[in-house]
This record gives structure tokens, C-alpha cells and sequence, in this order.
């Protein structure tokens, strides 16, 4: 289970997906261009600009509109083309908006976290940097005329500093002297929600349903090493000049691994594994500087029940749409300070850079299943 050839077909179907969608793009803007028709992005149910950072966000469905002639529309061109963009380009960064619309998209995150605390300081060890990797592809479904589905699986390949080799080969029987610390990089838990709403039309739109955690990781210290499902929710407010919502998770472990080999100087020792028990809320506080740019923040507050320990960043950053080559993108960096963290060892700074590639959705996940 924690060979990292089994967890190949997750990563693949990802990078599938964005390969395929931009095929797709490429193909349908090479048929308008001959055809008379425009082929452009919109989304029925667009009204203005939102993006949420950890998990959610939205892509783009691919609709066809008359034009009128062959000749008006080759004629279209100088100031006229380039309105016609930056429409075209503002159509689909207010369907980015609805973290619940009809879009597709490959959504990736990388987050990069410098570590310090009491513990570093006491083994005299500098700070000590921990980096995750998310890959998130978006997909939207249509239940029913009222109900829809967003369906949302997060792949993390995780790089991180663990501890290698306990020293207690002196002293008290237990008694840590020093900590070799080895950098392990591989699968996590992959994390998979289910949102369903039958209210995502803005200005307000809300949505619940489970989330459940996989012991999915390839090494032992980059996962949990247990099953864990709970509740998911989030409710967004969408006007013309700000977005405000959250998203909540929470997670209880119900099966997997009790106890986690560590070695040390006298050999291996079985340390027990905590179970899990925690909160996760990403706040969502941006404003639309313009119709394609937001200036603002979405980060995770995260409380672990376990062991009473909460974890609170603030910051800023900001997210834009570009367009490279025919396919547009949203990317954004944001940078956060943890005002509230683990005094033995957690974050202080944090750095999330997003690349977003907006995908056509296929024509049967906006008609109704049932």
C-alpha cells in the first residue's frame, strides 16, 4: 500500500486531465476560426470574480455563439479584437468566481513553510523548511435541475524534514541528546470531498458533504497513517467588489496504523501514533481590484483537538488571469505570517504560489444526471 508506483495512476489521471482539456481548447478555437462561429468561454451562471486558495475553485465551460457573417467576423480586428479579449478574458475570471459553477479545472498549490520553535532551539538546529505540492483537479457534475456536485480529490506530494535517528545512548532511559534530521519526499494522504448544493448561484452560495483522508503516503512520516472522514461545508458571499466566505473540514481518524517505527541509537522504537482529530477553516477575504485581478487572502486556521494546539496565519497576496499561448491560467502568490503556532516546533512563514489552467468541461456534466 505505501509502494509509490500504486499511487502513479492519481498522479497520471491529473495530468491527463489538463493535457486532455487543453486539446480540447486548441481544437474548438481552430474550429470557430473556420467556421463563422465564435467559440468562446462563458458560464451561465457567472455573476463576479472569486477564487478560493486551498480547496476550492472553479474552471470554465466552452459554449458557442452566432456571430453573423464569414466576413463581419474576419473583419473583427485592431481595438475590436482586443475588447473582444479582455471581455472574453473577464467572462471567464467571473466564472472563476463560484467555487459551486459548472467549470472544470486543474487546480495546483504549492505551499512552502519555514519551522522553528523551542525544540530546534534546544538541539541548536536552524530552521527547518517543509514543502507540499497540491494537485487538485476540479470537476463539477449536474444531479438534478436544483442539485450539483462538486467533486474534488487533493493529491499532495510532500517534501519534509523528519526526524532520522533519536540519540539516547546516554543517561535517563528515554532522554533525547540529539536529533539527526533526513528531508523525505513522496505521496501524502490524499484527501478527497464531495461537495452538494442546490444554492450556487451568487451573490450568496453555500455547500456541504464529506471529506475523507486516505493513509496514502509512500513513507510513514509524511502521512497520518490513518482513515479519517468528517463533515465539509462552505458558504461564499460574492458582491461586485468583495468576496467573503470560508470553508470548513474536520476530520476523526477511524482505522490505521497505532504505532510509528523511529529510529534511534539502541535500535528502532515503536512510538504510538496520535489519531486524528482535526479542524480545518480557510477564511476568505479578497477585493476585486479589477474584473481578472483580486487582492486578498484565503488561509488555513487549522486546531488540532488532539493536542490542543492551534495554528493562525495572516496575510496577503493576490491571484490574475493571464493567457499563455490559447489556454488561460490563473496564477497568485501569497505570503503569511503564523500569529498563533506551536511553540516547540511549527510554521512562522508561509509562502503559496498557484498556477491554475482553466479547462473546457464536457458537455454531459452540465446536463442533469437525473
Amino acid at each position: 500500500m505505501r509502494k509509490a508506483n500504486k499511487y502513479f495512476w492519481f498522479i497520471f489521471a491529473a495530468v491527463f486531465i489538463c493535457f486532455a482539456g487543453y486539446r480540447d481548447l486548441t481544437m474548438a478555437e481552430e474550429r470557430g476560426s473556420g467556421s463563422g462561429k465564435n467559440y468562446f468561454f462563458t458560464e451561465e451562471t457567472a455573476f463576479v470574480n472569486m477564487r478560493d486558495s486551498f480547496l476550492f475553485s472553479s474552471s470554465i465551460l466552452l459554449a458557442q455563439g452566432e456571430t453573423g457573417s464569414t466576413g463581419s467576423a474576419a473583419a473583427e480586428t485592431g481595438a475590436g479584437g482586443a475588447k473582444n479579449n479582455a471581455d472574453e478574458q473577464a467572462q471567464i475570471a467571473e466564472a472563476l468566481a463560484n467555487p459551486l459553477s459548472n467549470l472544470w479545472l486543474m487546480f495546483t498549490q504549492n505551499d512552502t513553510k519555514w519551522y522553528d520553535g523551542d525544540l530546534l532551539d534546544d538541539l541548536n538546529e536552524d530552521t527547518k523548511v517543509q514543502n507540499q505540492f497540491l494537485i487538485q483537479p476540479v470537476m463539477s457534475i449536474q444531479l438534478t435541475e436544483k442539485w450539483k456536485s462538486i467533486f474534488r480529490p487533493v493529491i499532495p506530494i510532500n517534501s519534509f524534514e523528519t526526524v532520522g535517528n533519536v540519540d539516547i545512548s546516554t543517561g535517563t532511559v528515554g532522554a533525547i541528546n540529539g536529533v539527526d534530521f533526513d528531508r523525505k519526499t513522496g505521496l501524502g494522504d490524499i484527501v478527497l470531498w464531495n461537495a452538494y448544493s442546490n444554492q450556487y448561484k451568487p451573490p450568496f452560495v453555500w455547500g456541504f458533504g464529506p471529506t475523507i483522508m486516505f493513509p496514502t503516503a509512500t513513507e510513514d512520516q509524511l502521512g497520518t497513517g490513518k482513515w479519517s472522514a468528517g463533515p465539509m461545508a462552505l458558504a461564499v458571499s460574492i458582491t461586485e467588489k468583495w468576496i467573503i466566505g470560508g470553508v470548513f473540514q474536520h476530520w476523526w481518524s477511524f482505522a490505521g496504523d497505532d504505532d510509528l517505527k523511529v529510529n534511534t541509537s539502541a535500535g528502532p522504537v515503536s512510538v504510538e501514533r496520535a489519531d486524528v482529530n482535526l479542524t480545518d477553516f480557510q477564511y476568505i477575504v479578497r477585493y476585486r481590484y479589477s474584473d481578472t485581478t483580486n487582492i486578498g487572502a484565503a488561509p488555513n486556521i487549522q486546531y488540532n483537538w488532539e493536542t490542543d494546539q492551534l495554528s493562525l496565519p495572516v496575510g496577503i497576496g493576490f491571484d490574475t488571469l493571464v493567457k499563455i499561448g490559447k489556454l488561460p491560467v490563473k496564477i497568485g502568490a501569497e505570503v503569511y505570517y503564523y500569529a498563533v503556532q506551536d511553540d516547540d516546533f511549527g510554521p512562522k512563514w508561509q509562502l503559496r504560489l498557484l498556477f491554475v489552467p482553466v479547462l473546457p468541461s464536457p458537455a454531459w456534466s452540465k446536463n442533469p444526471l437525473f
